[in-house]
């Protein structure tokens, strides 16, 4: 038996070869990094369409919802079924909460029966104010736990930012009608890199880092 489905080996080789945008982002971007997860999804080819915010799933007592999910009609049906759920991140201190939150959709059980039980893949994408080797292991270390009693393939997606000087900014607004007089609005945060991993079954099957895009 395959490690992966052959719908999570289309899933990893889609990502590969999408130009994710994130270099062209300044400042959080917590909806525009959404927003570019949104766009890979919708030009897959088949039906597909997106929920955002999720629907809900639970885990005890603990009700979660997820940023994104990600849907695709079923062959000869009206509706659609649930293939993938995402969270989005960029507060460290929430990482591991929403980690929770993905594996929550794939153990919910609802009238002994599973929420969603088309679920092929979860992607937990998160941004690093500055390198930190240490959280990115945990992070890594948690989900090849996790992993070893999940049918779903798992997604990581690191963004790491560059913080510099103002002296080195060379991206700002221009707003001269802001306030009085002239005014730039400068921003020290830009993302200057992306590594995307995926894991199954308590396995890294594949890892590939995004070259600088241009404009």
């Amino acid at each position: 038996m395959p490690l992966l489905t052959s719908y999570q080996d289309f899933i990893l080789q889609s990502l590969k070869k999408y130009d994710f945008r994130f270099y062209w982002m300044i400042g959080s971007c917590h909806d525009a990094i959404i927003g570019e997860w949104i766009n890979w999804w919708l030009t897959q080819k088949g039906d597909t369409r997106i929920c955002n915010p999720a629907r809900h799933s639970r885990s005890g007592s603990r009700r979660y919802i997820a940023d994104l999910l990600f849907l695709e009609r079923f062959k000869g049906y009206d509706y659609y079924e649930v293939k993938g759920v995402a969270e989005v991140e960029n507060n460290e201190s929430k990482f591991m909460d929403k980690i929770k939150s993905l594996i929550s959709y794939e153990n919910y059980i609802k009238k002994s029966s599973a929420v969603y039980p088309n679920l092929e893949f979860a992607i937990f994408c998160y941004t690093l104010d500055i390198p930190n080797d240490e959280l990115s292991d945990r992070i890594y270390e948690t989900l090849i736990d996790l992993s070893r009693n999940s049918k779903l393939l798992w997604i990581a997606c690191e963004v790491g930012n560059s913080l510099r000087e103002k002296g080195d900014v060379d991206d700002s607004i221009f707003m001269p009608n802001y306030i009085k007089g002239y005014d730039c609005f400068y921003y020290y945060r830009r993302f200057s890199s992306v590594v995307l991993y995926g894991i199954k079954n308590g396995k890294k099957v594949q890892e590939f880092t995004f070259p600088k895009s241009q404009k």
